[in-house]
């Protein structure tokens, strides 16, 4: 019993934190850590994609966040990958004259 209440407490405290009387939930930090540095990502990656246009006179012609990370990481734009590059939505348009990229939902 006792090491089933211990088992408890730990999972209560590791999601919850005391500071000053005041509890802060840590999954709600870290989820708010995850979406400005998603948001980051975003504009970052926008910058790249700008640059791939200047060098091909079109925007990479691929469907979603992952291809588009992996085309800019195989042609040398970006050297390290975001953590969940499926997190972003990329899309070519008018003949990849033109795009859509953010966050998916």
């Amino acid at each position: 019993m006792t090491q089933l209440l211990s088992s408890i407490i730990a999972t209560v405290l590791g999601s919850v934190l005391l500071v000053n009387g005041v509890l802060i939930h840590t999954d709600d930090i870290i989820a708010q850590a995850k979406a400005s540095v998603n948001g980051a990502n975003v504009h970052q990656l926008a910058t790249v994609v700008e640059l791939y246009y200047s060098d091909h006179n079109s925007y990479p012609k691929v469907v979603g966040g992952e291809a588009l990370i992996d085309t800019l990481e195989s042609e040398g734009y970006i050297q390290s990958r975001p953590l969940d590059p499926k997190v972003f939505q990329y899309e070519p348009k008018n003949d990849g004259q033109d795009y859509s990229l953010k966050l998916a939902k």
